[in-house]
């Protein structure tokens, strides 16, 4: 069973440097008579506002500048009373990424127009102020969030001087001081390591942020936003009947033509745009009311705000399941964003994803039904949980010191020489297909070295990190005096490794034959072992090394590694990782004591157990043997299932 790292990133090196760099500045003043910050202002649509420098016609109050920017509607047809009238123009110098806000004073002449904005770039989004304008021939600062709203690298800035119904078509409205804000009391947040794309929609009958394109002969039922309409619409169907969570769940109905096509896309609320570039997987939930052949399933890619390509390659969503699916059952889908970075290494902008799309995949001209909810994006950042090769694992390391010894395997099957790979075995196994062998004996005046490290020699940022946790078994009675010590290594610093701990400090009692036994070491321990170690955020490595000298051959069975960490989710809600709670399952129960309101459990693979609400402490569900996460509007805990 794969575990689920909750991990706790800080922001990235890079963009703390740039940060560093950013400053407040005036995007433009119009003090010189002139627009000052592009080199065009395209009026949209082209006859239906002036934009000119004029005397300031009110110099009191926040603004006694000299010149400002009148935006005078006048509206002439074809494009009478547009709401979205406005300009938009090519900055001369792009707004980079990093920037919190853009302040603009704002000053109107009647008591009902509002001003708007549209930022393009790496994500484009309009957005109201914080505020809205309130007073007349007053000037006011209007503040728009543009580091809330994921905004990123600004291009091409767009002003809506009369955004309100019904349009004044005399309106005259002024701005002036663009002001674009970077904030240093603000701190990035910790990269989360849960993001929900779709929990639940907001209408039981068609959810908004979605988008339906069959291409006949091929067919795939779609709502309409307006009920009353006629036409079939271009919006995904909601159902309340199955959910896996809440209170809906989307409907994808299809028919694949040889000959046609189609597309279908689900976005967040508020068209979010999600940063994936240290995420590892993209989760969600599928449900046939009809046993369903696994390769009559879609296609499934991510798009991108911006980028060129600005679509990932495109994966058969049929690969990520084991079996074909049976009636009526809700099936869990987790597809690695490496496989989709990898199906068009073109692709780059994973910094800005805003939607799943499915497609058409085998023109086998049967309609199907899928019913899809609970989408996520997860970190799930395991060490060890099952080798590629049944033989050996392949990122690991042994280096035995003779007279001690070490069994180890050659990634050559036909090599004569031991090798320097950990073997792996299929029984036993805690999970999986798989397990490593630790086979040693420590001998006087010898020494040995084992590393694991994860596939792809992946980096764990241990910054917040609580604990490393891993299980072994031992084919005889063992006792823990006998264990090896344990240490942590890393990509970079002087030292590159940790101070070492005895394994069996962290077992109550000695290993029982032929039994799996968990073992959880507080990384606490570990920094402390030796406090000039200080590049907790770059580890890559979890080491066994000789301990006791008994030459006595030992054998230990090791599997399922994972670095414990406060979880951090972003999505229907965002519980306090610092708070402690108290959570234990028993009778069919979880309970937490003095508690009410949202609870949801997951495994260590990330598969939502339940998700719901808590009452007087106590929520009800059938958990087999594991660990779990119990996760909290007030705070996270681990609690075993034995």
């Amino acid at each position: 069973m794969k575990k689920l790292l909750f991990t706790c990133l800080i922001a990235l090196a890079a963009s703390v440097t740039s940060s560093a760099q950013l400053a407040t500045y005036v995007l433009d003043d119009f003090e010189n008579g002139l627009i000052n910050f592009t080199a065009l202002v395209n009026a949209n649509p082209a006859a239906t506002f002036d934009f000119t420098v004029v005397d300031n016609p009110v110099k009191a109050g926040i603004n006694t500048s000299n010149k400002v920017m009148k935006c005078a509607r006048f509206d002439a047809t074809p494009d009478v009373n547009q709401i979205w009238a406005g300009f938009y123009a090519t900055l001369k110098t792009p707004i980079p990424t990093g920037y919190h806000r853009i302040e603009i004073k704002y000053l109107r002449t009647n008591a009902t127009s509002q001003l708007r904005i549209k930022c393009e770039g790496a994500v484009s989004k309009e957005m109201d102020p914080v505020t809205p304008a309130s007073q007349t021939n007053v000037w006011e600062n209007m503040v728009f969030n543009i580091y809330s709203n994921g905004i990123k690298n600004v291009t091409v800035f767009s002003v809506f001087p009369d955004y309100y119904q019904p349009v004044d078509p005399a309106a005259i409205t002024y701005i002036d001081d663009i002001t674009v804000v970077y904030d240093p009391s603000i701190v990035p947040p910790p990269a989360p390591t849960l993001l929900t794309l779709f929990d639940n929609s907001a209408d039981n009958r068609f959810y908004d942020t979605s988008w339906v394109n069959p291409v006949a002969p091929s067919t795939v039922v779609t709502e309409n936003w307006d009920p009353t309409a006629t036409t079939p619409g271009d919006k995904m169907p909601v159902v309340t009947s199955p959910v896996k969570a809440g209170t809906n769940a989307l409907k994808l109905d299809w028919k694949s033509m040889t000959g046609g096509d189609w597309m279908a896309m689900v976005a967040s609320i508020g068209w979010k745009s999600f940063d994936l570039s240290t995420m590892t997987h993209l989760k969600f939930w599928i449900n046939s009311p009809v046993a369903l052949a696994k390769t009559a399933l879609p296609k499934v890619y991510l798009e991108a705000f911006s980028g060129t390509p600005n679509v990932t390659g495109k994966l058969q969503l049929g690969d990520y399941l084991t079996t074909d699916l049976a009636a009526n059952t809700w099936t869990e889908i987790s597809i690695p964003l490496a496989d989709l970075w990898a199906a068009d290494p073109t692709f780059t902008s994973k910094s800005v994803i805003k939607d799943v799309f499915f497609a058409q995949n085998a023109t086998d001209g049967v309609e199907h039904t899928l019913y899809m909810d609970e989408f996520t994006f997860v970190t799930l950042s395991t060490l060890f949980s099952n080798s590629a090769n049944s033989r050996f694992y392949d990122t690991s390391w042994i280096n035995p010191t003779a007279p001690s010894t070490v069994v180890t395997e050659n990634w050559d099957p036909t090599a004569t020489t031991p090798g320097d790979k950990f073997p792996v075995v299929s029984s036993p196994v805690k999970s999986g297909p798989n397990a490593l062998k630790l086979q040693w004996k420590s001998a006087t005046g010898g020494d040995w070295a084992g590393m694991v490290a994860a596939i792809g020699w992946t980096v764990f940022d241990l910054t917040n990190g609580t604990s490393l946790d891993f299980w072994v078994n031992s084919p005889v009675a063992l006792a823990k005096s006998a264990l090896p010590k344990i240490f942590l290594e890393s990509a970079s610093g002087t030292p590159n490794h940790t101070g070492k701990v005895d394994m069996g400090n962290y077992l109550t009692t000695d290993l029982a034959a032929n039994t799996w036994t968990e073992v959880t070491i507080p990384l606490a321990d570990i920094w402390a072992a030796d406090a000039t170690f200080t590049s907790k955020e770059f580890v890559h490595g979890v080491f066994f090394g000789q301990n006791v000298v008994d030459n006595v051959e030992h054998t230990l069975y090791l599997d399922e590694f994972i670095f414990l960490q406060p979880f951090i989710t972003t999505g229907f809600f965002t519980p306090n990782a610092d708070a402690k709670i108290t959570a234990y399952y028993s009778n069919g129960e979880i309970k937490i004591p003095t508690y009410n309101g949202r609870v949801r459990v997951f495994d260590f693979t990330g598969r939502t157990i339940i998700d719901g609400i808590a009452s007087e402490g106590k929520i009800s569900v059938t958990m087999k043997k594991g660990i779990y996460i119990v996760n909290t509007a007030i705070g996270s805990t681990k609690i075993s299932v034995r």
